[in-house]
């Protein structure tokens, strides 16, 4: 509804969302309703307000409880990182969950985390890790290279994540302190001169935070839908020294001699 205020038409001021019990109780039981009728889609837009609204920290078992049927009805409706980036920071110590006493919802959660991390890993199966035959002494780690990128008249190509490459000191810099330098994606290829590379331009994302780079681990590479795409992942305290730990998971596409970022899946833990 609408007023004039000065000649101004203003909207009503949205009501607070009701967080008490029984509100919450009453939309969970709507949800299951209406998971049982697989309408999962209906399930998450009754849940979904109260998760966004109502995680407060003060009521933390009947939140955690809510954020676990989400994650169900997530998970049935084939949002399998949705389901995995709600449960992922209710699984961390800090969350505070696991000293409730409650461990049935402990235990919910981590089931509901594992199913769904497993579930996204399966989508993106065709991209793997390992099975580089090469030794690259720098590499942070390594994988098989695609075919449709393997230089013509390669014997053996892979994909490394390599470390960046610092640049020169700038006048009266403190020696004590550099900044982060993140690392790069490289293809590497042996012929019978030696071993080639070729650094990859772009990537942004976690490639190029410095705030999470450093952390950076595994690479895999595959083909999907005729796209050629790396991940990389990686976890650890924020670089820069904060107190945030972050699980970095970052999908590229390769185009060229560049990498586009399509999609991060990272989460972070306050």
């Amino acid at each position: 509804m609408a007023f004039l205020l000065g000649g101004v038409a203003r909207a009503d001021k949205p009501k607070a969302r009701d967080c008490s019990k029984a509100a919450i109780r009453k939309a969970r039981g709507d949800a299951d309703k209406a998971m049982r009728a697989k309408d999962y889609a209906r399930a998450i837009a009754l849940l979904e307000p109260f998760a966004r609204d109502c995680s407060d920290g003060r009521e933390l078992v009947a939140s955690a409880w809510l954020a676990s049927d989400l994650a169900v009805a997530y998970e049935k409706n084939g949002q399998f990182l949705e389901c995995a980036r709600l449960m992922a920071p209710l699984s961390h110590p800090r969350s505070g969950l696991q000293e409730s006493g409650n461990d049935t919802i402990v235990n919910a959660i981590e089931f509901n985390l594992d199913h769904c991390s497993k579930a996204f890993d399966a989508k993106y199966a065709a991209l793997k890790s390992g099975g580089c035959s090469l030794t690259i002494d720098d590499a942070i780690a390594i994988a098989a290279a695609p075919a449709a990128v393997v230089p013509k008249g390669a014997a053996v190509a892979c994909v490394a994540l390599v470390p960046g490459k610092r640049g020169p000191k700038s006048a009266g810099e403190d020696p004590e302190v550099r900044d982060v330098v993140c690392p790069r994606v490289a293809l590497v290829w042996k012929t019978a001169k030696g071993l080639e590379r070729q650094e990859l331009t772009g990537g942004g994302g976690v490639l190029g935070d410095d705030g999470v780079c450093c952390n950076l681990s595994s690479i895999a590479a595959g083909t999907m839908d005729g796209k050629t795409l790396v991940r990389v992942r990686g976890q650890g305290r924020e670089c820069s020294g904060g107190t945030a730990d972050i699980a970095s998971d970052a999908f590229y596409e390769w185009k060229g001699r560049a990498l586009t970022s399509t999609l991060d899946a990272s989460v972070g833990f306050h």
